[in-house]
């Protein structure tokens, strides 16, 4: 399975190219591991109060998604991983610096999985984020994801 993830939240807006193994014919919890490539922005009303001009992050995340089959095509998903990356702090002086960048999530949300051996793929899910991030170190969003299940 290949989604794409939007992520809003009061201080970002985020998205994500995720791979997942999916079994598509079990009706039991399982636990697939799951690979990602996303970017993060912070909005500009947070960066202003902490002197900052500009934050640019990407990161490459690993984790376990699991599902739990709920009938008619629904999916209880639940996952953690853990993500590294590199982060781009523009400061209001024009100066720029980048460091390396870890963090973990953990998100829970619904996946419709109307055609289980090939076909679209829609969802919503409540994330939480820790990094060592110098601007933004704990958040929690509202991903919507869409995608394809082969």
């Amino acid at each position: 399975m290949v989604t794409y993830e939007h992520v809003f939240s009061k201080n970002y807006k985020s998205w994500a190219i995720h791979y997942r193994e999916f079994d598509k014919q079990s009706n039991e919890f399982v636990i697939p591991i799951t690979l990602s490539f996303g970017n993060m922005k912070l909005k500009d009303d947070f960066l202003d109060n902490k002197n900052i001009k500009a934050v640019d992050s990407y990161a490459i995340g690993f984790g376990f998604d699991g599902y739990e089959y709920l009938g008619s095509g629904f999916y209880l998903n639940m996952g953690v991983g853990i993500s590294p990356g590199i982060e781009s702090i523009e400061d209001k002086n024009e100066e720029r610096n980048s460091r390396f960048l870890i963090g973990g999530s953990a998100k829970t949300g619904l996946l419709f999985v109307p055609f289980p051996d090939f076909g679209f793929v829609i969802g919503f899910n409540i994330t939480g984020r820790l990094s060592n991030s110098s601007a933004l170190s704990r958040s929690i969003g509202f991903g919507f994801e869409s995608g394809f299940n082969f």
